[in-house]
């Protein structure tokens, strides 16, 4: 179709008013973000995980409980090879206040944990709920929004365990809920006494906080 030039700019407006009503319409719909009860702290130790790192911050910037007022994120570089710095660094980048990058020589994930832990002592973040979050793992979108829901409503909780749901690459049935301790959560959300933690015990602590 051939448009006479006097017609363009209407023509123009009208496509623009179009998209903003479009983009008005669509907002009703966009999840709503959640401002916490408690602030968290991750620090993951990442080891040439490349691979699995987009999806592994997406999932937690993308968090139903808003990632930039109540979510702080420590990678630690365990001295890694490949493009991990580079792909930790360009989120750090956008999000300079939730994202903090450290750097340390190989020496295994307990060590790099530990360094983690130590920054956050040093600087004082004053965060009681930290959890280990592996970086090739990704999460729920509800995850620290049901966390965070549990916990302002109890009182007196030392420690607060998750489920792992297995992800299978290359596989028809991509989610698995196969893991050994999945017992624990047959019942949703429970609370235990910690002298019965010899009948529901927990190895994971990057699904616990």
């Amino acid at each position: 179709m051939l448009l006479k030039a006097k017609y363009k700019k209407n023509i123009f407006f009208f496509f623009k008013s179009l998209l903003i009503s479009m983009q008005n319409f669509l907002k009703q719909f966009k999840p709503k973000k959640y401002k916490a009860y408690n602030k968290y702290v991750i620090v993951s130790a990442v080891y040439n995980v490349e691979k699995y790192l987009d999806d592994f911050f997406k999932s937690i910037i993308n968090q139903r409980l808003d990632f930039k007022s109540n979510i702080y994120l420590i990678c630690v570089d365990d001295g890694s090879t490949d493009n991990s710095a580079n792909i930790i660094k360009k989120y750090q980048k956008k999000y300079p206040k939730n994202i903090t990058y450290l750097y340390k020589e190989n020496g295994g994930q307990a060590s790099s944990r530990n360094l983690g832990l130590k920054y956050l002592k040093e600087n004082d973040l004053n965060i009681f709920w930290v959890t280990f979050t592996d970086p090739d793992d990704f999460l729920d979108r509800d995850y620290f929004y049901e966390v965070d829901s549990f916990l302002k409503k109890q009182n007196n909780i030392a420690m607060v365990a998750t489920n792992i749901i297995f992800y299978r690459e290359k596989r028809k049935i991509l989610y698995k809920d196969t893991h050994a301790l999945n017992f624990k959560f047959k019942r949703q959300k429970s609370v235990y006494d910690n002298i019965k933690l010899n009948e529901n015990i927990q190895l994971s602590v990057a699904s616990c906080f």
